[in-house]
């Protein structure tokens, strides 16, 4: 049934015109009331076809974009700060990407291919294979990160019974996101033990998450941290020779909370002790998002093995798992397949996209802007101490973590207002449905517009607060 007017749009975003501050600056311009009276039909339609779980975005029709500027039909602009739920790594519509499209369309390279080979899937799968780490020499293409992620998971599962007919339990952090497909769901956080699931994998477990979401201060002892999670499983019967694998989110995206360094040392010391895989899902965290190509560089271990996408190629549906052949080959011909994986125009994108990080040094440019990030990110929570508890991450993905001022409590409804708040300042966000925000705009933004859009973050918070 379709919504009116005076309906909510799944409870979240409102669907009437409301009042905005008119703004005009060289990155934002807000001329109307929001959403658009000219958009209202159309959010209406999109509320009636599509199911509420995937209407609760701010309700803005976005109808181009580019670089890091995004704008609807009616003259309203934003400085785009979601980076299209952290894709658009290299911008939107970059010129390179869209050129290297258009050229192997109109060589005739529009064909699908199933898992026969081509020029471009090779040239692509050398290219990654170069920049992954020296242990990773095959590449297993897929199109979704949640693809990615089942793949690693049936792979090491493999793994882990060529050892032992017991060594197939998985562990993965509380709070975790690792898709919506049946097994990376369930890996994603205690959450996802619903009652939809009618046989859920009692070989997936969760252990608490280290600093900021467990509460744990800085002094803790991580590796005393980590050894009591593992007797607690122990106890129940789960010994680490039980266990294959350990599925990682580089950053606990919803909040882009890092790991403690000495956390993921003391994993991965355990893990070569007992021949359990670490898998890094780098899905968010790659590809120069965080100041490094693959943000587990960060804590100086190795990856058994990576999940990667988005980012890849800034543009199009594709991504894939990076790993040694000894792993990445267990499974025999036909065994698991994908269709679309690979399309030609989505390795195109990639390797231009690929081509883009490294001449517009897109690393050490998501440190430097990281840094002018984190300034105005802190000055913000110093502006606002008893809503902003704490600021978070790496690179070009950051997250504020958002607290009701009078409770102290960790507030989901103060961070969905907010968004919608941001948006009508011309800060374009995506709502997490978490008690944060997150800020990951493409790393090819100027300067100072990192600086206004978050000074728009500071105005839309006091509007509200008002």
């Amino acid at each position: 049934m379709a919504h009116n007017e005076n309906q909510i749009l799944s409870n979240t975003f409102v669907l009437a015109p409301e009042e905005t501050p008119n703004i005009e600056t060289r990155y934002r311009r807000i001329c109307t009331p929001l959403p658009a009276f000219e958009t209202i039909s159309d959010l209406q339609r999109a509320a009636s076809l599509f199911p509420d779980v995937n209407c609760y975005q701010p309700p803005i029709i976005w109808d181009s974009s580019e670089g890091f500027t995004i704008r609807d039909r009616v003259g309203n602009q934003w400085i785009d700060f979601t980076s299209t739920a952290v894709m658009t790594n290299t911008g939107h519509g970059h010129p390179a990407i869209r050129e290297a499209v258009k050229k192997h369309i109109d060589g005739g390279g529009l064909m699908g291919q199933f898992s026969f080979a081509s020029d471009i899937r090779i040239e692509l799968a050398e290219r990654l294979v170069d920049i992954a780490p020296d242990h990773c020499d095959k590449v297993y293409f897929w199109t979704v990160g949640s693809e990615a992620i089942e793949c690693a998971l049936r792979l090491a599962r493999e793994a882990g019974l060529c050892q032992s007919v017991e060594k197939y339990h998985v562990l993965t952090h509380q709070a975790d996101y690792h898709g919506w497909t049946l097994g990376a769901h369930q890996m994603s956080g205690t959450s996802a033990s619903k009652p939809w699931l009618a046989t859920p994998d009692s070989a997936i477990h969760h252990i608490p998450f280290p600093g900021g979401a467990a509460g744990e201060s800085g002094n803790t002892d991580w590796s005393k941290f980590f050894h009591k999670s593992m007797s607690q499983l122990a106890r129940k019967g789960i010994t680490a020779e039980k266990i294959c694998a350990v599925f990682i989110e580089t950053m606990q995206g919803w909040g882009a909370v890092p790991l403690p360094v000495d956390y993921v040392k003391t994993l991965r010391t355990w893990a070569d002790a007992n021949d359990v895989l670490l898998v890094f899902d780098e899905v968010q965290t790659g590809f120069a998002r965080t100041g490094k190509m693959f943000a587990h560089e960060h804590y100086g271990v190795k990856a058994d093995l990576l999940c990667i996408g988005k980012g890849l190629t800034s543009t199009l549906p594709l991504a894939a798992v990076l790993g040694p052949a000894d792993i990445l080959d267990l499974l025999p011909p036909a065994e698991i397949t994908t269709t679309h994986a690979a399309h030609p125009v989505s390795c195109a994108a990639a390797l231009a996209n690929l081509d883009v990080i490294e001449k517009e040094h897109l690393i050490a440019e998501s440190v430097r802007k990281g840094n002018i990030t984190e300034e105005a990110l802190q000055n913000l929570k110093d502006k606002f101490p008893d809503v902003v508890r704490d600021v978070a991450g790496f690179g070009l993905l950051r997250g504020i973590h958002i607290c009701d001022p009078q409770s102290g409590e960790l507030s989901r409804e103060l961070a969905r207002d907010w968004t919608w708040a941001a948006v009508k300042h011309g800060v374009m966000l995506f709502q997490v449905n978490r008690p944060s925000i997150k800020v990951c705009p493409p790393l090819v933004i100027d300067d100072e517009a990192i600086v206004e859009g978050v000074e728009a973050l500071g105005d839309a918070l006091a509007s509200i607060l008002k």
